[in-house]
């Protein structure tokens, strides 16, 4: 199916509208905040308002190296400076340099699951940080907890940077050394249960910004969805999940902008053990999900797929369950909560300034 041909589908519920650097279909959204201990109420729908936040993305591909895009990756900006890197995957780490993102003002990472095209890139961005200038103040970072013989987010930490037995060891003597500072790292593990639903908690709270996460099923991996809200505004990283647990929705209720992990072949092109399909939520799965939750915006990424045309069929599965507008992400494009999408070396706020280019995006009616 053409690219065309499915711009025609469902044309009697949406409209065209011109905006910067998206290709495909788009999606627009949500928001709110809750409490950790009451997750049915945690995530409320907000008022109408604008609140400064957005997120570059930085990596849009998974983990095959073979269709132009990074692995997965996106720097959340509060107030317009970079605050959350949220994973980290390869290529990540030269995203930044290009989309000139000033890293010494990152406080935050949010490891949605410790597998290698989420994390790979992380100790080059930490490490560079230092060498431009970060000062001592903690760099917090969060993920899940771990599984048998799969390390939560301390241990892991602990096996890359401690100071005397860690892979990294050598990043204190140096920093502290060469370039005067200490490095001082917090990590904290977030329950992450792999075969019950757990509770969605509140993990972060300061300053206006809050960071709820909630267990995923990802196989045997440990791994978490994270909604970002900033005055009244957020964001909502599912990671990849299987839909198992049935958390998304509920973390993502209201939501301005979903951004959505892997996007798998029909369902009825694949078995029922094949292994991303055990790993993964299906097009069908994705759209229910997105629905479910009223997210005002979906954006497809962690892409695996060459072109914006093999993904047509499962475009339509998606739209056949959510009205909303969709995106597909690429690389180093801003997306803003109102359903901008913004080429990020093009973009004022983030990046050199200059004209944006002019892209797509579908809206419903």
């Amino acid at each position: 199916m053409s690219l065309e041909n499915l711009a025609r589908i469902g044309t009697e519920r949406r409209t065209f509208l011109k905006t910067a650097g998206a290709t495909g279909l788009t999606a627009a959204g949500f928001s709110g905040t809750g409490s950790a201990d009451q997750p049915d109420d945690s995530c409320s729908e907000r008022p109408q308002q604008d609140a400064d936040m957005y997120v570059t993305v930085l990596g849009s591909g998974a983990s095959a190296l073979k269709n132009g895009r990074s692995s997965v990756g996106y720097v959340v900006h509060i107030d317009d400076e970079p605050k959350l890197l949220v994973d980290a995957g390869g290529g990540t780490a030269s995203a930044i340099s290009e989309a000139k993102i000033d890293i010494t003002k990152l406080d935050l990472t949010l490891f949605t699951h410790l597998h290698i095209d989420h994390t790979v890139a992380f100790p080059a961005i930490l490490k560079a940080a230092y060498q431009q200038g970060r000062d001592s103040r903690p760099w917090e970072i969060y993920g899940p907890s771990g599984n048998g013989i799969r390390p939560g987010t301390k241990e892991w930490v602990s096996k890359m940077f401690d100071g005397s037995s860690g892979t990294y060891s050598y990043l204190r003597e140096f920093v502290g050394q060469y370039l005067g500072t200490n490095v001082r790292l917090k990590a904290h593990d977030i329950d992450a249960p792999t075969d019950s639903p757990g509770k969605i908690q509140r993990v972060y709270s300061e300053d206006g910004l809050t960071v709820e996460a909630a267990p995923t099923k990802h196989g045997a991996m440990p791994s978490l969805a994270y909604r970002v809200s900033y005055q009244g505004t957020s964001f909502t990283f599912t990671g990849d999940y299987s839909s198992k647990l049935g958390n998304v929705p509920t973390l993502a209720k209201g939501t301005d902008v979903m951004i959505q992990n892997r996007l798998l072949e029909p369902e009825s092109k694949m078995g029922s053990s094949e292994p991303k399909r055990v790993l993964h939520s299906t097009p069908r799965e994705i759209g229910m999900n997105a629905q479910k939750a009223k997210a005002n915006m979906l954006v497809l990424s962690h892409i695996s797929r060459d072109t914006v045309t093999d993904l047509s069929e499962e475009l339509k599965i998606i739209t056949d369950e959510y009205d909303g507008p969709i995106a597909i992400a690429n690389d180093l494009v801003d997306v803003y909560p109102d359903g901008r999408i913004l080429e990020t070396k093009m973009n004022g706020e983030s990046g050199s300034s200059g004209t944006s280019g002019d892209g797509l995006m579908f809206i419903p009616q």
